[in-house]
């Protein structure tokens, strides 16, 4: 399956995407744990306790998906490594000038 990482994720794996051979069935933990063998930062996203853990530190996209720990995974998928992005202000007072 072909994995895209973006910044941050990127320097970590050195590359902007790789190939990752992982049986069909195998989970997004399972691939987690793959890139960690080759790129430490990864096993403490492997060994994430809850997909809301996991998302508060990486956010994985499967065929532009949000995907959790526990997700099946294809050959055929597209994997996205995109960082947790932080919402707006939910205030709805007009800005001052």
């Amino acid at each position: 399956m072909r994995v895209t990482a973006y910044p941050p994720y990127r320097r970590m794996i050195e590359a902007e995407s790789l190939d990752v051979d992982l049986p069909d069935g195998a989970r997004v933990r399972d691939l987690l744990g793959r890139l960690g063998e080759r790129h430490p930062p990864f096993r403490a996203f492997a060994a994430a306790p809850s997909d809301e853990f996991l998302w508060g530190q990486l956010i994985v996209h499967v065929n532009d998906e949000i995907a959790g720990l526990d997700t099946s995974l294809q050959s055929s998928d597209r994997i996205d490594l995109l960082p947790p992005i932080a919402g707006g202000s939910s205030s709805t007072a007009p800005a001052r000038r």
